[in-house]
């Protein structure tokens, strides 16, 4: 399974279901960066599926924390997160997904740091998980 970026400081996890509101089960911090990985639990198997950055905002002030894009980002229906991820729950018949975030040491890019662990696991399976395709 994918292993964990280098340089984080702190991280933690939680798991997401279709009857669940993404930003009340969400326990990231609202006000640091990092990635996040997305594990979707279905039929006694864990596959990943997505590995996520926070992103800067548009006039690229002000990076976006961990909790914001997580519930916020926008899936790749267009649709944000918090809607998105239900959507695809209930469409895959998909059990949870398992969220685990990190947030990065202060010079860490969050988009190299994705970049890495996605080579990381193309590189061991040979494919993009299937949200980062």
């Amino acid at each position: 399974m994918l292993k964990e970026p280098e340089n984080y400081i702190e991280s933690d996890h939680f798991f997401f279901e279709a009857d669940n509101e993404l930003e009340k089960v969400c326990n990231a911090p609202a006000d640091k960066p990092g990635v996040f990985k997305v594990l979707e639990l279905r039929n006694g198997k864990i596959n990943l599926v997505f590995v996520g950055y926070t992103t800067q905002t548009a006039a690229q002030t002000k990076l976006v924390g961990l909790y914001d894009e997580i519930v916020n980002g926008i899936h790749f229906d267009k649709n944000p997160r918090k809607l998105g991820w239900t959507y695809q729950l209930i469409k895959d018949k998909t059990d949870a997904l398992d969220i685990y975030w990190y947030v990065l040491d202060k010079n860490e890019n969050p988009k190299t740091v994705q970049t890495k662990l996605l080579r990381q696991h193309f590189d061991e399976y040979g494919v993009l998980p299937k949200w980062n395709k």
